[in-house]
């Protein structure tokens, strides 16, 4: 395992340069980091699985360049699918942005197109469909608006197929279109209403509730046997009936979002981290929303569980979630990455929560589980800005049947080489949930890593997880979306071992190598 602090490698000359101009939107857009939770969660009849576009049984391996240049407008954003083959990913790749065939809208300077995603099979056809964001489209004369597309796949997949689009301004459509309300800011799928489709939730964290700026809306797309609809949207916030909680200035409920069982009663429930809250009585902010399904015009119950009351994750809880069964009870769990929390005496050095569901879904008080630099079996120190656990993503790596997770570390240096980032694997087991042994270090000096180190490469700024070759067990994905044009690398793991790595980059997909600021990888697949 290398040592966090270990010299650069020799390496492809062709991964060592970054570039800076993604930063500034991605600033705008997040304050510690993207991260798109999607639970699987079956719909009625033979649906596909997320990602699984053309319904072959194999994900289909989706990545996000919302800096992407597109028909001379810089950040006007794309995204890029590689089938998923019986070896991986394909090598030849589709891009969809606003100027391919059916998608609505045309591509605009800093439109961010590609900049989450997520995915179900809503309309349950057998077919994998794709929600994009598109979180800083202009509305009319209206700037950062925000509009969301829903592509459906087929046996061809999604490209050149049926394409939908939805903001604020769409008919029957709750909510109104607002400057840097940035609709689509996050997205998560699955059934909260029981009804076998599979419902997507569009997590708006700086829209206006109760009169209140920045407090945060969450709308509710339920899925149909014709897809998703405007018809068939609700809107909620913290004046939702069951919703605990009232509307606040800057509370950005629904920064982040997943769709999890962690009750165990067959209905998904949605967790939003609710991540500017702050907390009665305290410094601390950040708390997480779980509305229990099923959720029709409010969720059947409301659960809350704030930072105060959660030793260790006062800053900013909910910077990060990713959902799944970590050890063999029946009922889902959910890590929260709380990315700015001060560990000793460093700033932002970053701490995981992991909480343990239940009959009666999360508590503050039972099974919780804290991990950060200096807990004993994660490599490395706690050092300020590193940003542990900014970005989340859990799969079973090592096919044992219990989820495992891994942990981007945005920026991380490695070396001298600030900002590099780096990413750990931690590993479920089905009577102790997510632990140390085993766990692996990795970044761009780990051996068999493909790459090299350098300053600004953001290795773990975003994470991902899925099974791009359908064997059962899922890769874990890792992003450095300031490497050169970004780059993502597959992992193949198990309890102390790195099986194999590979790095792609958008040549390596068949298409014309990319272009510093593209941010190839700032958005991946759960």
């Amino acid at each position: 395992m290398a040592d966090n602090k270990a010299d650069s490698k020799a390496g492809n000359p062709s991964m060592r340069r970054r570039p800076k101009a993604w930063h500034a939107a991605a600033a705008l857009l997040v304050c510690v980091g993207v991260v798109t939770t999607v639970a699987l969660v079956a719909g009625s009849g033979h649906p596909a699985a997320p990602y699984d576009f053309n319904g072959d049984g194999k994900p289909d391996l989706t990545i996000g360049l919302p800096g992407k240049t597109v028909g001379g407008d810089a950040r006007a954003g794309s995204v890029i699918i590689a089938n998923g083959t019986a070896t991986g990913p394909a090598s030849t790749a589709v891009r969809i942005d606003q100027a391919s065939p059916g998608v609505p809208g045309e591509p605009e300077v800093d439109d961010h197109f590609g900049q989450s995603v997520a995915s179900c099979d809503f309309d349950s056809d057998g077919y994998a469909d794709l929600a994009v964001s598109a979180p800083l489209e202009a509305i009319g004369t209206t700037e950062g608006a925000g509009m969301l597309t829903v592509h459906y796949g087929g046996s061809g997949g999604i490209y050149n197929g049926t394409t939908e689009s939805f903001d604020e301004d769409t008919t029957n459509y709750p909510g109104a279109v607002g400057k840097d309300d940035v609709f689509t800011y996050s997205l998560a799928a699955g059934d909260v209403n029981g009804d076998g489709y599979c419902d997507l939730a569009v997590g708006q964290p700086l829209d206006s509730a109760g009169g209140q700026p920045n407090a945060g809306t969450i709308k509710l797309m339920l899925g149909t046997s014709t897809g998703l609809n405007a018809a068939d949207t609700i809107q909620i916030d913290q004046n939702t009936n069951k919703v605990p909680g009232a509307p606040e200035a800057e509370d950005r409920f629904g920064e982040q979002l997943a769709v999890a069982d962690v009750n165990g009663d067959g209905i998904g429930d949605l967790i939003s981290a609710t991540l500017g809250e702050q907390i009665s009585g305290s410094s601390d902010r950040g708390s997480l929303h779980i509305l229990y399904g099923p959720i029709g015009s409010a969720p059947a119950s409301g659960g809350y569980i704030d930072s105060g009351n959660v030793t260790g994750i006062g800053e900013f809880a909910g910077s990060a979630l990713a959902v799944g069964h970590f050890n063999a009870d029946d009922y889902a769990d959910v890590a929260v990455g709380v990315s700015d929390e001060e560990v000793g005496t460093k700033g932002a050095a970053g701490r995981l929560a992991v909480f343990y569901g239940g009959s009666q879904g999360l508590s503050a008080t039972s099974r919780v589980k804290l991990f950060d630099q200096e807990s004993p079996g994660i490599s490395g120190a706690s050092e300020s800005e590193d940003y542990f656990a900014s970005s989340l993503a859990a799969g079973d790596f090592d096919g044992n049947g219990t989820d495992d997770l891994v942990v981007g570390m945005r920026s991380e240096a490695i070396g001298s080489a600030t900002g590099s980032g780096a990413s750990m694997i931690l590993f479920g087991n089905a009577t102790g949930g997510i632990t140390t042994k085993g766990a692996l270090w990795i970044d761009q000096d780990t051996d068999g890593v493909p790459g090299t180190v350098g300053e600004a490469d953001h290795f773990g700024w975003t994470v991902g997880a899925l099974d791009t070759d359908g064997n059962g067990r899922v890769e874990p994905l890792v992003g450095a979306p300031g490497n050169a044009a970004g780059t993502i690398t597959l992992l193949k793991v198990k309890p102390g071992t790195l099986e194999s790595a590979k790095a792609l980059a958008e040549a390596d997909l068949g298409l014309p190598a990319g272009s510093d600021g593209d941010a190839f990888g700032i958005a991946l697949a759960h």
